[in-house]
């Protein structure tokens, strides 16, 4: 997909309605979040498998996001002016940011957004930033603190700022 471009009085940047505002208000609630009504309410207005486990940070400032089965997004803040796709068995540990968009430089007003994708059975570890338009490729993992500015290929290790391969990962069966 093409970079979005958003400028002041042109396309509108994507934003949580009055209802997801709402529930991530009350997502917020440990005694809420954990009635099975809350939890199927907030999948359905985010279009989300209800696989998918978050806790009370957790933040998507739009429903621009496409999630496979059993994915734990923890506390994962989620700018998604462009669309946020993430496979299946992905597990995103503590402080984690996927950022969509950027602004253009020669007009500071101007949101330029593309799309993040990550494969399947993919870990984030902890304190990792994913910026616009990478793509993860399945059975990776990115190591604690990256920022992740360019793809990143399937069955590695990936790691640093910014992110690299640091190894190919051997899956035992």
């Amino acid at each position: 997909m093409d970079k979005i471009i958003y400028k002041i009085g042109g396309l509108p940047r994507p934003a949580n309605n009055r209802i997801q505002a709402i529930l991530f208000i009350v997502n917020r609630s440990w005694i809420l979040r954990k009635l099975d009504i809350f939890r199927r309410l907030f999948c359905k207005f985010y279009h989300i498998p209800q696989t998918t486990s978050f806790n009370k940070d957790f933040y998507c400032s739009a429903a621009n996001l496409f999630l496979g089965e059993h994915v734990g997004l923890a506390d994962t803040f989620i700018l998604a002016y462009a669309p946020v796709t993430i496979g299946s068995n992905c597990s995103f540990s503590y402080r984690n940011m996927i950022v969509t968009s950027s602004h253009d430089f020669d007009d500071f007003s101007t949101a330029v957004a593309e799309p993040v994708t990550i494969g399947n059975n993919v870990w984030v570890t902890t304190n990792v930033t994913i910026l616009p338009g990478v793509s993860i490729g399945d059975n990776s993992v990115i190591g604690a603190g990256s920022v992740v500015t360019r793809n990143i290929p399937s069955g590695v290790f990936a790691a640093g700022n910014p992110c690299k391969v640091i190894r190919e990962i051997v899956f035992n069966k």
